[in-house]
């Protein structure tokens, strides 16, 4: 955990993937103290995290596949009004963004969007646990299974 504090403390624009989210919002046995280290430094008051509108339909898929539409509600909330992430819209320049992505790393559509809303908002990092992410080049990536104990 301290060594990913030590990595995320340069990055004041920081790209969250999805996986972060649900790994505190569920207290993931793995990946929830990660995760708390992550959103901790986002609390800083001169960083900033960045993610895109994808995570609220990835993070709410499962809940409501459940029929709980209290957790679905949460986590919108949550994510749209965040004091410590931004959630960004979909838009031509950052569709644009992903179209380069997906073309050069043949990554997924959703993962595509993600990595280009913190790139097109100035992220310096991205953090994830999609190993297949850490091949993009444009932004650090930090997968947290390489931080897990």
């Amino acid at each position: 955990m301290a060594q990913l504090e030590q990595d995320l403390a340069t990055h004041t624009i920081v790209g969250v993937d999805t996986s972060p989210f649900i790994y505190l919002w569920e207290q993931h046995p793995r990946y929830f103290p990660l995760s708390e280290a992550l959103f901790r430094h986002l609390k800083s008051p001169d960083v900033v995290g960045i993610t895109s509108i994808i995570t609220l339909i990835e993070a709410c898929v499962h809940p409501q596949r459940q029929g709980r539409l209290d957790l679905v509600r949460a986590y919108e909330r949550s994510l749209l009004h965040s004091q410590q992430v931004r959630t960004l819209p979909i838009d031509a320049a950052l569709a644009r963004r992903a179209v380069v992505l997906r073309a050069q790393y043949d990554i997924h559509v959703p993962d595509a969007l993600q990595i280009a809303a913190a790139i097109e908002h100035g992220a310096t990092v991205f953090v994830t646990n999609d190993r297949r992410l850490a091949r993009v080049q444009e932004l650090d990536v930090l997968l947290l299974e390489d931080y897990a104990a």
